[in-house]
């Protein structure tokens, strides 16, 4: 994310509206917006990867996958945000194929980058943890090849799962994904 467009609080509404007729891309935080930053090379590889491997492995499933141009509705008043990578399995997200945003996600992958792991790690992670439908939040790193999973429990906790080298075996619980960290960079 970069610095706040506005200073003035805004409704979601008003920033729905506003957004739709925008080129680029916002996040919507308590009131204020912030413009979206382009990726590197790396960034979208590792997105690709990561959405393909989630697409083949969840074919024929009632699950779908999903990158950066769908929203997740955090809290429909106060979080509006574009993941990397997201997975939702709800009939309600699924049922309109025209909507913009999903509210109901059970996995949420963001890629690493310098000027958004921050922000990755605190603040939008403690947003994320009041989505009920949330069971993993993972955060690559595409240049070490790092892949750490926050993994909700039985106590409705997350539990960390560090995944290293691109050799390692990683796993994703929430949609019963297996595969090499490799798979997920390029």
């Amino acid at each position: 994310m970069t610095d706040s467009l506005e200073k003035s609080v805004l409704s979601v509404s008003d920033y729905l509206n506003w957004e739709s007729q925008q080129p680029e891309k916002h996040v919507f935080f308590g009131g204020e917006v912030f413009a979206m930053t382009g990726g590197t090379l790396r960034h979208n590889l590792a997105t690709v990867a990561s959405v393909l491997a989630f697409k083949s492995h969840l074919a024929g499933s009632p699950c779908k996958v999903f990158s950066g141009d769908v929203k997740v509705a955090v809290n429909v008043t106060e979080h509006w945000f574009y993941p990397d990578v997201l997975v939702t399995c709800s009939a309600q997200d699924l049922g309109d194929m025209s909507a913009v945003a999903v509210s109901e996600p059970v996995l949420i992958l963001e890629v690493l980058s310098p000027s958004t792991q921050a922000y990755d790690r605190g603040q939008n992670f403690i947003s994320l943890q009041k989505l009920s439908s949330l069971k993993e939040y993972a955060l690559l790193d595409a240049e070490t090849a790092r892949l750490e999973v926050y993994r909700r429990n039985a106590a409705e906790r997350f539990e960390l799962f560090v995944f290293e080298g691109t050799d390692c075996e990683a796993d994703l619980a929430s949609i019963g994904w297996r595969g090499p960290v490799a798979s997920l960079l390029d």
